[in-house]
C-alpha cells in the first residue's frame, strides 16, 4: 500500500472519520472514512479526488461522503442491520458462555429482554456506522427512560448492555469505535435496616393472612423472611434456588450444639459458598420448614418446592412483602424505602452490633468483604456511631 505524504491529512470535523490527504507519488487529494467491513475488507472507503486544490479537495470530499451514505441509506436493507450484525452475535456469545458455566437464570437472557423490549426501537433502523446517529440513539434512549421515572442506577443498566455489545462488535471487527455515552449519577443508596421487633409484626401478619385466605404461600412467605434473616443471604433468587440437599447439620462437641450449614452455588461472587444460621433458627424456625412439606425429595426446592418458577415466586413475595410493610407503617424510614434486601442489612448489622470485633467472619459469611459491609451498611447506620463513639470517648 503506498505511503501517505507527511503533512498532507487534514480532518473533516463535521463528518464522522472523514478526512483528506495525498500519496507520497502523487499531487492529486484522495479521501478516506470508515464505512465498516461489510462495505470494504478494510473498514475504510478511499476516494480519488482528482485535484491538487486543498479547498477543492475539502469540498468534494464532503460531497462523497454524502453521497455515499446517501446510497447506503436507501439500499439499507440488504446492506446492514443493527440487530442482525450487532445485537443478535452478542446475545447468542453471552447466553452461551453462561450455559457453560452452568447458570440457572442466565445474563444472557435479561440483557437480551432488554433489548428486544425496549432498546430495539432506537437502534433498529440506524447506521452503526455513523458516530453521531449512534450518540443521538443512545440520548434518545437514555432521555425516555428519565421521561420513564427511572433513575439513573437503572438506566445504567440498559447503558452497560450497550457498551458490552460495541464492545464484542469492536472486537470482531464489525465496528471500528464505540460512540459517547450520557454521564450518568450512579448512587448506592443508603437503605435503612428492619428491627426485630418490626419482622415478628410482619411474620405474625403472614400467618394472619395465612388463616383468613387459607394461602400456604403466605406461610412459606414467611418462612422465607426468617431463613434471610438468619444467616448473610443475598434476598432474592439466592434463598429460593436452595434444593434440601444442600443443607447439612456439624455439631460443636463443645457446645453440644448443632449447626446448620447451608452449602449455596454459583453466587454472585464465587461459585460456591457456605454459611451458618442464627441458633434461634436452628433451633424452632427450620424444622417449621421441613415440616411445611414433608413428602418431598433431596432435589426438590428447600421453599415453595411446588412453584417450578423461582422468578415469578420472587416477584409475588416481593409485591406481598411491599403491601404488609406498607400496612404496618414500616415500609418507610428516614425518608426512603426499606425493601426485602432491606432484610441482609439487618442480619449484618445485628451481628456486628453484638461483635464489632467479628467484622472479618461477618464479611466471609454474608459472602462480600469488610470495605463493602462499610460502605454499604455501617458507615451511614447508627451502630457504627456508637461504636466509634465508645472508641472516642472510652469508660475508664
Amino acid at each position: 500500500m503506498p505511503k501517505i505524504k507527511e503533512n498532507s491529512t487534514k480532518y473533516i470535523p463535521s463528518c464522522n472519520s472523514l478526512k483528506i490527504f495525498k500519496y507520497e507519488k502523487s499531487n492529486k487529494y484522495y479521501c478516506c472514512f470508515y464505512v465498516g467491513l461489510k462495505s470494504s475488507t478494510s473498514g475504510n472507503k478511499i476516494i480519488s479526488l482528482k485535484t491538487e486544490n486543498i479547498n477543492n479537495a475539502l469540498k468534494t470530499a464532503k460531497q462523497k461522503y454524502h453521497e455515499w451514505f446517501a446510497y447506503e441509506k436507501n439500499n439499507f436493507n440488504t446492506q446492514i442491520n443493527f440487530t442482525s450484525d450487532i445485537a443478535n452475535p452478542y446475545f447468542k456469545y453471552r447466553i452461551k458462555r453462561y450455559k457453560v458455566a452452568d447458570k440457572k437464570e442466565n445474563p444472557g437472557d435479561r440483557d437480551k429482554q432488554k433489548y428486544f423490549n425496549y432498546m430495539i426501537k432506537y437502534f433498529e433502523k440506524i447506521d452503526y456506522r455513523d458516530n453521531e446517529q449512534l450518540t443521538i440513539a443512545i440520548e434518545d434512549m437514555v432521555e425516555n427512560l428519565r421521561m420513564d421515572k427511572k433513575t439513573d442506577n437503572t438506566i445504567s443498566k440498559y447503558t452497560t448492555v450497550l457498551s458490552n455489545m460495541f464492545s464484542y462488535a469492536i472486537k470482531n471487527s464489525v465496528m471500528k469505535f464505540k460512540p459517547d455515552f450520557p454521564k450518568l449519577k450512579l448512587i448506592n443508596t443508603s437503605r435503612p435496616s428492619y428491627f426485630n421487633e418490626e419482622l415478628n409484626l410482619i411474620s405474625k401478619r403472614l400467618t394472619e393472612e395465612y388463616k383468613k385466605t387459607e394461602d400456604k404461600f403466605y406461610l412459606e412467605t414467611k418462612d422465607y423472611i426468617n431463613l434471610i434473616r438468619s444467616a448473610g443471604f443475598r434476598p432474592g433468587l439466592e434463598p429460593l434456588r436452595i434444593k434440601k440437599f444442600q443443607y447439612r447439620f456439624i455439631e460443636d462437641t463443645k457446645l453440644k450444639e448443632k449447626i446448620l450449614v447451608f452449602t449455596l452455588f454459583n453466587t454472585k461472587t464465587k461459585p460456591k459458598h457456605q454459611l451458618t444460621t442464627h441458633p434461634y433458627f436452628t433451633k424452632y424456625i427450620f424444622p417449621e420448614i421441613l415440616q411445611r412439606n414433608p413428602t418431598t425429595n433431596a432435589d426438590d426446592y428447600l421453599l415453595f418446592p411446588n412453584y417450578p418458577n423461582r422468578q415469578k415466586v420472587y416477584n409475588r413475595i416481593v409485591k406481598i412483602f411491599t403491601r404488609i410493610t406498607k400496612e404496618l407503617n414500616l415500609y418507610y424510614r428516614n425518608g426512603t424505602t426499606r425493601p426485602i434486601y432491606s432484610i441482609r442489612h439487618t442480619f449484618i448489622k445485628n451481628r456486628y452490633a453484638e461483635n464489632p470485633q467479628s467484622l472479618e467472619v461477618i464479611a466471609r459469611q454474608s459472602n462480600t468483604s469488610t470495605k463493602m459491609i462499610h460502605r454499604n451498611y455501617l458507615d451511614e447506620d447508627d451502630i457504627m456511631m456508637v461504636e466509634e463513639y465508645k472508641k472516642l470517648y472510652p469508660k475508664k
